[in-house]
């Protein structure tokens, strides 16, 4: 397995959310998720598709449902989105109490005009079926009927110090042991996104390991 994949976010913890109150909300929604879909909006390499993911993977695990493909692009989603959306619904809702939960990213892809109305009365139709979880870059290139459905969080990218704990954990899982400071100084130039940090710590142990006899 890859170091991008082997380290990729799994639970709640493994997250890096700049503000304290938006991290609050998300952990909300991995534990016990209020009924309002979620839009997670921000900058490229604020969290928003780690976020979403991580929810997803927490109310699959809470629920022990199997499920095949509950991600989408909303690009590639095309205006056949209901037919591909409720073939994974129904998969989920075998034997499951609840609702399916579905992860929409760049949600602002769907046409503005052709698909945003329509899917607007999918959700209001669906919503005792479906859970959404959505990801968007450009807030403002969705309908306000639309946003109002959802629950919407500003992710701000992290800042250099946010990325510490993470950083630290990583190393000491691939049997490094560095302190907090240095890792802090590891960091302190560093103004990238989670990508870039992998790649970071990845190059960090590679290097280790090659001095070490």
């Amino acid at each position: 397995m890859s170091f991008d994949l082997k380290h990729l976010p799994r639970t709640f913890d493994d997250l890096v959310i700049a503000d304290p109150l938006n991290a609050a909300v998300i952990q909300q929604y991995c534990t016990q998720p209020p009924s309002k879909p979620l839009l997670l909006a921000g900058a490229p390499g604020a969290g928003k598709t780690e976020a979403a993911r991580v929810i997803a993977y927490s109310y699959f695990e809470h629920l022990n449902i199997q499920h095949m493909h509950w991600e989408f692009n909303a690009a590639s989603l095309g205006k056949d989105y209901e037919a591909k959306i409720m073939a994974e619904v129904n998969h989920q809702m075998f034997a499951n109490p609840d609702r399916a939960l579905i992860v929409i990213n760049e949600i602002d892809e769907m046409d503005l005009r052709s698909v945003q109305p329509k899917f607007r009365e999918f959700m209001d139709a669906k919503r005792h079926l479906i859970r959404f979880v959505a990801t968007t870059n450009h807030k403002s290139r969705i309908m306000g009927a639309v946003l109002s459905r959802f629950r919407v969080i500003d992710l701000d990218p992290p800042s250099s110090t946010d990325w510490v704990l993470r950083a630290l954990s990583i190393l000491h899982s691939e049997g490094l042991n560095p302190t907090r400071q240095d890792v802090t100084l590891m960091l302190q130039n560093f103004d990238g996104s989670a990508r870039d940090l992998i790649d970071l710590i990845e190059e960090t142990v590679m290097a280790s390991k090659a001095v070490t006899p």
